[in-house]
């Protein structure tokens, strides 16, 4: 019998995955989140603490999933994952997830690359423009030449997938090269030629009041969504070469690298711009302010950065959704595998040996919602569903039978996870207390999946006891 797995093409070389890994964490977050954090956190001190702390948390996520990706190398990462340790249910509320909440993330980052494109070349008025009812308000819909610009991103990126995972895997890489070139080059360029603000004038914005603990966990989940991604590596695992020791390694140091580059790049903002400016830069409670990267760019390039920053978030966009777009369609994969999606799902294309029906699938949803969801909505379910899940797979690698260890989870393997699922549920209770329209929406879009769940087994049954000898219902089965 094939082993399901070697039907996937490895190939995947290391440094197309350190790629992924860096560039699914390296979106728009870094140039937009700190004004987030700033404004609950007011000081530079308690700012660089909690974008260490948010990185410290990544890392052990990192670090537990490269134990879980030692132990369980198969394509489809935390639904393989929940799959072997806890069990199907989780497994499959997690691919559930994925296709009904986390797919936002796709349809976000194509909209925030027609955003940015638009600083470029003006992509004029909406053509149509429609409301529709929210709970508490009404939700927007612009339908005109960014939402068409913003659909044709995501196919274009669907069918680079479909020729092969060697042809993403290379375009991966240097988009992400362009991606970390240009992070240090903005940080080196504030550092380098631009002034620090006169300290003598009493800045007002800054502050040493107490810090509640709800205020700082608002700060570190605002910290986290610029880290988040990293775990899309480990659903590519069964296209990685010698997957046991690529992706952990990926993983470790890809993480390592952004908390270096994260802490860098805030350093420079609070070294080029007074406290009042982060506070007011772009942020939900300052929609329509420039981001704090264009007001430091700024500050120290003047007007050349009007040009140079619009370009680089639209390249750092497009890396993350490209991410999204190798990674999430081996969830579908794996669970058709299984039996617990449609069978198309599971197809392979006999020549590029990519699994083409489930690439077309993410894209087509993607697309649907660049059309009729906003940037933040999305983005926030899309989160909110993969912190719940961490905080499962981080269960699934602590409850491991103590018989199935190997070398990797001895020492500070075990108290690894024990961290992260810690951070992970103190997120989780902190987000769901604050009760946001968009949390209580992924939480009902995800408990839909377990009468889906249910459903799909009972029709799985229901095959079985159909097919030619079959023994009748209710007889003794060995």
């Amino acid at each position: 019998m094939v082993d399901q797995e070697q039907i996937l093409y490895r190939g995947l070389t290391r440094w197309h995955t350190l790629a992924v890994v860096v560039g699914s964490i390296i979106g728009t977050g870094i140039y937009i989140r700190p004004a987030s954090v700033a404004q609950l956190m007011g000081s530079p001190i308690r700012i660089l603490v909690v974008w260490i702390l948010a990185g410290a948390l990544s890392l052990t996520g990192a670090l537990t999933y490269a134990q879980l990706a030692a132990l369980i190398p198969r394509a489809g990462g935390e639904y393989a994952f929940l799959r072997t340790t806890i069990g199907e249910l989780p497994a499959f509320l997690f691919g559930w997830m994925r296709l009904t909440v986390s797919v936002g993330t796709c349809a976000a980052m194509a909209v925030a690359v027609t955003v940015f494109l638009s600083d470029l070349a003006p992509l004029g008025q909406p053509w149509v423009q429609l409301a529709i009812p929210w709970p508490g308000t009404t939700s927007p819909i612009d339908i005109g030449l960014r939402q068409i610009l913003a659909v044709l991103i995501i196919l274009s990126l669907a069918v680079l997938n479909l020729r092969g995972v060697g042809h993403a895997g290379r375009f991966q890489a240097g988009v992400t090269t362009l991606k970390v070139v240009g992070l240090i080059g903005l940080i080196v360029g504030v550092l380098a030629f631009g002034h620090a603000p006169d300290k003598s004038i009493p800045d007002h914005a800054s502050h040493a009041s107490a810090v509640g603990s709800t205020g700082f966990s608002a700060a570190l989940l605002a910290g986290l969504v610029a880290f988040n991604g990293w775990s899309n590596v480990a659903m590519l695992a069964g296209e990685v070469r010698d997957a046991e020791r690529t992706v952990p390694w990926a993983l470790l140091w890809g993480i390592l690298g952004v908390i270096g580059l994260y802490v860098m790049v805030n350093v420079a903002y609070l070294y080029i711009l007074p406290m009042s400016d982060i506070v007011t830069a772009n942020s939900s409670a300052h929609p329509t302010a420039s981001s704090i990267a264009s007001r430091a760019a700024l500050a120290a390039l003047g007007p050349r950065a009007g040009v140079v920053l619009p370009f680089l978030f639209m390249i750092s966009a497009l890396g993350t959704l490209h991410c999204n777009l190798m990674a999430v369609p081996r969830v579908f994969y794996a669970m058709a595998r299984d039996g617990l999606m449609p069978a198309a799902l599971g197809r392979v294309d006999p020549t590029a040996r990519t699994p083409a029906v489930s690439i077309l699938t993410i894209a087509f949803i993607g697309a649907f919602l660049a059309v009729i969801g906003s940037y933040d909505r999305l983005s926030s379910m899309a989160t909110f569903g993969n912190i719940l899940f961490f905080a499962l797979n981080a269960w699934g690698l602590i409850q491991w039978p103590v018989g199935k260890e190997t070398s990797i989870r001895r020492g500070s393997g075990r108290w690894l996870p024990w961290m992260f699922l810690v951070g992970s549920m103190w997120l989780l209770v902190t987000v769901i207390a604050r009760g946001s329209v968009e949390i209580v929406w992924a939480l009902v879009l995800i408990g839909v999946g377990v009468p889906v769940y249910f459903v799909i087994k009972g029709a799985q049954r229901n095959r079985r006891a159909n097919l030619p000898g079959s023994p009748p219902s209710g007889s003794a089965s060995s």
